[in-house]
């Protein structure tokens, strides 16, 4: 008998609500396993952005259904707020009325001089030396995470761990990727490599780690994959909810616009950088993937995304109780779909890696979820849904989409 697989688990970013979709897979494929096998088992976890929060929680063996039930009781720490996450940049405010003080006469002086040949649109690009580094801070999310470790009793150290844990972030003034919990890298804070990881660029101002400036790994090459393959990685989960949004209204396959789903053109140019971001990333990722899979045959991995019609991924801001339920729910459903459409293959990549999954065991299980995530005080299930259960595939899906 050859040794073991060695398994990693692969978040990718996409926000708060990228966060809830994956932590709603994770909890889908915890169901699936079988013989006490957990994600909590793997070997390797790699996450970037919002990723790395759930996969430090996951590397620190926080269960993902302790945390789905802590999002559906509202319980802290699990359960982020707003506030939690990432508050104004006052700091960077206070600079920029400074900055641009300093700039006002040598401005004025270089306008007058070249007026005839300068815009309103040149001197506004002059002026940019004196804008913030960005909208939002990430120190809440910070001193949150501090907080939850301590009051969890999980490890905020990389040298804490039993598990290997990888963090990438893009160093701003070289452009170079680092990696988090690497050598060399083990003693920054679990808290301080995940804001650093989060910085998307205008949103949220670089995080300072020992006097350097790092920002969102997503805006580099997609590497978090790559990462767990150097580590040794025979197979990989890879969860990746940066998928654009398709609001195609005259193909048919979407509901007509409304106040959350109207046209991208109406909803301002952050929504519409949102989508381009979106566009940008699901190709470079896509041709990651195959160049990956070309240069690596041995290397195994299976893929979960949400569905392109999953508007709410697209939320920034403001997310309801409901709205949090339903990313959960698309979360699970990923998994779910993915074993009725491909069941068999999904199944036997597993098996090869000595991973025992059972279809029977999440078909049992998807009841009492639907009844989680619909807020219901009773989780055992009445004698038509346990029926309609039994029928099969077609029936749990259409419960769980109900």
């Amino acid at each position: 008998m050859g040794r073991p697989s060695k398994l990693a688990l692969a978040l990718s970013g996409g926000g708060f609500t990228g966060y809830l979709f994956e932590i709603g897979a994770l909890t889908a494929l915890d169901d699936l396993f079988e013989d006490g096998t957990s994600i909590n088992n793997f070997d390797i976890y790699v996450g970037v952005s919002a990723g790395a929060a759930a996969a430090s929680l996951m590397a620190n063996g926080v269960k993902p259904e302790e945390i789905l039930q802590a999002n559906l009781s509202e319980e802290w720490p699990y359960y982020f707020e707003r506030r939690d996450i990432f508050a104004p940049a006052m700091g960077e405010g206070l600079k920029t009325v400074w900055r641009g003080a300093k700039q006002l006469y040598p401005l004025l002086k270089l306008y007058l001089q070249n007026r005839h040949e300068m815009s309103l649109i040149d001197l506004l690009d002059k002026a940019q030396d004196a804008l913030p580094s960005g909208i939002y801070t990430l120190e809440p999310f910070a001193r949150h995470l501090e907080a939850a470790c301590l009051a969890k009793g999980l490890s905020n150290s990389f040298d804490g761990l039993r598990k290997e844990l990888y963090i990438p972030a893009i160093d701003l003034e070289t452009g170079q990727s680092v990696i988090f919990g690497d050598w060399g890298r083990h003693g920054v804070p679990i808290s301080r490599a995940i804001t650093a990881s989060c910085a998307a660029p205008i949103y949220f101002c670089p995080v300072r780690i020992d006097g350097r400036d790092y920002i969102d790994a997503g805006i580099g090459r997609i590497t978090f994959f790559e990462v767990a393959a150097q580590k040794g990685a025979d197979f990989m989960i890879i969860v990746n909810p940066s998928v654009h949004i398709r609001h195609d209204f005259g193909a048919g396959g979407v509901r007509a616009p409304s106040a959350r789903s109207m046209r991208l053109r109406d909803k301002g140019f952050l929504s519409i950088g949102d989508q381009a971001t979106r566009i940008n990333l699901e190709a470079r990722f896509s041709q990651a993937l195959r160049m990956f899979h070309h240069e690596h045959p041995e290397r195994d991995f299976l893929v979960f995304s949400p569905k392109p019609t999953e508007t709410l991924l697209f939320e920034r801001s403001f997310l309801s109780f409901r709205d949090r339920v339903h990313l959960l729910r698309c979360g699970y459903l990923s998994v779910v779909e993915a074993m009725q459409e491909r069941g068999g293959e999904v199944q036997a990549r597993f098996s090869r890696h000595g991973l025992v999954v059972s279809e029977s065991r999440l078909r049992q299980r998807v009841q009492m979820r639907l009844e989680q995530l619909a807020g219901t005080a009773s989780a055992v299930p009445s004698e038509p849904a346990k029926r309609e259960r039994r029928a099969g595939w077609s029936s749990v899906l259409g419960l769980l989409r109900r």
